[in-house]
C-alpha cells in the first residue's frame, strides 16, 4: 500500500512538473521572446544600459604628486587586436576608431587639433567633420533628387571608413597621488588616432587626425562589446574595459618636463630610448612602492 502510495505521489509530481518545463522552454532564448528573434546569446545587462566604470573624483587640493606619460598603442600588437578588429563592422562589434568616426559624424563627441607639443581643447582648436572628411579623402556618396538635381543627403558606407589605415593611438594620461584617500592612480585625459596613408611622393606616412577627450568618449566605449579570444566568444567586455582595466599594449614615447621634449629628441639612439622607457615606468612603480613603510 505504501509502495501504491509512493508512486501516485511521484506520477503527481512529475505531472505537475511539466507545465513549468513547458514554460521554461517556451521562454528559452532560442525560442524568441515577445515575437522577436535574438541573433547572439544575451549578455549579463542590455548593452544600451551599460555604464562606464565610475572614476573616484579627486579635489584639486587633494592631488599631492603628479605626472602626465603619452604612450603609443600599436595595433599591430596581438594584445591590441580588439581594438583594431573587426576591420568592417559586424558581429553587433566595431572597431575603436568606426565607434570614433560614426561618433564624430553624428556630432555627439567633439575632436580637436593635434599639436605636437601642447592640447588645447576650445572653439578655436575644434574641427569639422567635413573638413576631417575631406583632409583625409574620405568616399562621401551622395542621393540625388532626380528631378531637381539637388543634394538630398550623404552616407559613408561601412567600407570606406578608413578603419584599415589607423594603426596605432596617442594617448595622454595622468598618473596621480590622491592625499585624501591614500591611492595611486592613473586617468586617460585623450586619445589621438594615428593614420598612415601613401603621401604625394608615394611614401607611407603616419599622420596623428585629432585629439578626443576620453570622458567624452567612455559613455559610448562601455556600449560597445569586443571580443578578447577566439577560443571563448562569450569571454566579452567593452571597449570601456580594456581601456579602465589596463587590458592594452603600449609603449611611453614622452613623459613632461620642462624642455617639453620626448624621449626620441634627448635620446641619442633608439636603444637609448628604450632604456629611458624602462626607467619611466621603474619610477612610476617605486614611487608608489616608497609612499608606504613596510
Amino acid at each position: 500500500m505504501k509502495s501504491i502510495n509512493r508512486r501516485l505521489i511521484v506520477g503527481l509530481l512529475a505531472l505537475m512538473s511539466l507545465p513549468i518545463a513547458a514554460q521554461e522552454q517556451e521562454n528559452s532564448f532560442f525560442d524568441g521572446n515577445g515575437g522577436t528573434v535574438e541573433s547572439s546569446m544575451p549578455t549579463s545587462i542590455d548593452l544600451s544600459e551599460r555604464k562606464p566604470i565610475l572614476y573616484n573624483n579627486p579635489r584639486t587640493d587633494d592631488i599631492y604628486w603628479q605626472t602626465t606619460i603619452y604612450r603609443v598603442i600599436d595595433l599591430r600588437e596581438k594584445i591590441n587586436f580588439p581594438l583594431y578588429f573587426p576591420e568592417v563592422a559586424g558581429d553587433n562589434r566595431e572597431s575603436l576608431f568606426t565607434t570614433i568616426f560614426r561618433l564624430f559624424e553624428a556630432g555627439k563627441i567633439k575632436c580637436y587639433d593635434y599639436e605636437a607639443e601642447r592640447e588645447i581643447f576650445n572653439d578655436a582648436t575644434e574641427i569639422k567633420f567635413d573638413d576631417f572628411v575631406d583632409k583625409y579623402r574620405v568616399m562621401v556618396t551622395y542621393d540625388i533628387d532626380s528631378v531637381s538635381g539637388d543634394t538630398i543627403g550623404s552616407v559613408i558606407n561601412e567600407v570606406d571608413i578608413p578603419n584599415k589605415e589607423v594603426v596605432k593611438y596617442y594617448i595622454k594620461e595622468v598618473w596621480y597621488f590622491d592625499k585624501n584617500n591614500s591611492t595611486f592612480n592613473v586617468r586617460i585625459m585623450a586619445i589621438c588616432p594615428k593614420i598612415y596613408q601613401m603621401n604625394d611622393d608615394g611614401v607611407m606616412e603616419g599622420s596623428p587626425m585629432f585629439w578626443v577627450p576620453f570622458d567624452a568618449l567612455r559613455p559610448y566605449l562601455a556600449q560597445k562589446e569586443a571580443l578578447l579570444t577566439d577560443r571563448n566568444n562569450g569571454a566579452r567586455e567593452t571597449l570601456d574595459d580594456l581601456f579602465i582595466k589596463r587590458k592594452f599594449g603600449s609603449y611611453i614615447f614622452k613623459e613632461s618636463n620642462i624642455r617639453n621634449r620626448n624621449l626620441l629628441e634627448y635620446n641619442i639612439n633608439v636603444e637609448e630610448a628604450h632604456k629611458e622607457q624602462a626607467l619611466i615606468k621603474n619610477n612610476l612603480i617605486n614611487f608608489e612602492q616608497d609612499l608606504w613603510e613596510y
